[in-house]
């Protein structure tokens, strides 16, 4: 598979010149520019377009590769300094560390919880692009459509491009307002906290700070739209065989062997897609590890605090969309990789009709393998190959959380309920030994009014 995976990257198209036949049909992604905006990819495929035997400069490159560095380090920086922060009582040193929640101390796990699984998501995404950039395994099924040069209109990136334009304008919008409505968040708590000479030495901290948000959140947020946008390529390539496959099967049957041609090219083109899709898993089940990961166990906290937690304002309209952006986040991307896999076992049932036709015993041993290959959930995407991303599994994923969410809801209510119990018991003993008191009090003023008497 690996070796299949390098001739599709060494592919070249006849061509009079041998420096233009490398990767000229290859499409330029609008993605690209913000991959590298953010960070996730140093040259992206401009290394791939260079040619000729003469060693260029590469000076630009790894400046570049620096500057990608450069952000990994940073969300790493601060993803360690979010785990720190949790156990950091000290008003002082978490100032220094540049954390303004210790203000809100009755709200600052609220806070410090999300944005520690926000960070280490974000900064293992960008770990993984930096260390699997080179191997293009994360612009897979492109190339591998473009050098198949299909005929197909609607298979061009271009049939995407308005798609492509609303996701983007959704992520910047999104990356924006969290940058701004974070960064006047920090900004208005330390002018409300601190005197004006500690302000202005605040003031490199607020900046980082910023940037940092903008990085963080618009990692998350183009990595998953373009995820969204490989399996919408891979998901109309598998319906296009699933398709092909049901008018054969519900077709005239016509003369034996008639199907035959047809049955091993699309037996062949299967195959093909499921080689395409393993090769796109190999980069993306790392991203579905780190991100759903990450947000599982941060929806669940978020939920937790607003149905039982005593917020105020800000802070609820802070949980609330942290609440529906990772809600957000895992639906598109757990539902997008179940579209693939239930696209790519869609034919079962009309190869098992086609299976009965009498076959020569080559097509029939093909048959059998394409029959057991799409009976079970293995072809699509996988999280870190535990297991495959279907509807069957998101569902048991949902009825887990759900199930949490109920049991941890009991255990919270009786604990408030004997709460409850106990605070007004505590109250009803000192009302008895206050009355206690002053019964004994006019008791003793009775017996002295009655023997001065």
């Amino acid at each position: 598979m690996q070796h299949q995976f390098e001739q599709r990257k060494s592919f070249s198209h006849p061509s009079s010149n041998p420096k233009e036949g490398l990767y000229e049909n290859i499409p330029k992604l609008s993605y690209e520019t913000w991959f590298k905006l953010f960070g996730l990819l140093s040259s992206g495929l401009d290394h791939e377009r260079r040619y000729g035997p003469i060693k260029q400069d590469r000076t630009p490159v790894k400046i570049k590769r620096l500057y990608c560095q450069l952000i990994t380090a940073m969300l790493w920086f601060f993803a360690v300094r979010g785990f720190v922060l949790m156990f950091i009582d000290d008003k002082g040193l978490a100032v220094l560390m540049g954390d303004l929640s210790v203000y809100w101390n009755d709200y600052r796990m609220y806070y410090l919880m999300p944005t520690f699984y926000y960070s280490f998501s974000s900064a293992l995404v960008a770990t993984t692009f930096l260390l699997k950039e080179r191997d293009l395994s994360w612009f897979i099924p492109f190339m591998t459509f473009s050098q198949h040069q299909s005929t197909n209109p609607n298979d061009k990136l271009g049939f995407h491009r308005w798609r492509n334009l609303i996701f983007t304008l959704f992520n910047l919008t999104v990356t924006s307002w969290v940058t701004g409505s974070m960064g006047y968040l920090t900004y208005s708590a330390a002018r409300d906290n601190m005197d004006a000479h500690t302000f202005r030495l605040f003031m490199p901290w607020l900046v980082v700070q910023v940037i940092w948000y903008f990085f963080m959140t618009g990692i998350i947020m183009f990595t998953t739209s373009y995820f969204n946008l490989v399996c919408l390529m891979v998901q109309k390539k598998f319906s296009d065989v699933a398709s092909e496959i049901e008018a054969l099967a519900e077709g005239d049957p016509g003369p034996p062997g008639s199907k035959n041609d047809d049955l091993t090219r699309l037996y062949f083109a299967h195959n093909d897609l499921c080689e395409i899709t393993d090769e796109s898993n190999s980069f993306w089940q790392y991203i579905l590890f780190y991100i759903i990961g990450n947000f599982i166990p941060n929806f669940c906290y978020v939920m937790y605090t607003l149905f039982f937690g005593d917020l105020d304002t800000p802070l609820a309209i802070f949980s609330w969309f942290i609440l529906g952006h990772t809600f957000l986040i895992m639906a598109i991307l757990s539902v997008s990789a179940a579209d693939v896999s239930s696209e790519a076992h869609a034919p079962y049932t009309s190869l098992h009709t086609l299976s009965l036709l009498q076959l020569p015993i080559d097509i029939e041993v093909n048959m059998s393998t394409f029959l057991h290959r799409v009976r079970g959930p293995t072809i699509g995407y996988s999280i870190l190959d535990l297991f495959v991303i279907t509807n069957s599994s998101i569902s048991n994923t949902v009825a887990a959380i759900a199930s949490y969410f109920l049991i941890v809801a009991d255990f919270s209510r009786s604990t408030v309920n004997q709460g409850l119990i106990q605070k007004a018991q505590s109250k009803q003993k000192a009302i008895n030994e206050s009355l206690a008191m002053t019964t004994t009090s006019s008791v003793l003023d009775a017996t002295t009014i009655s023997s001065t008497g």
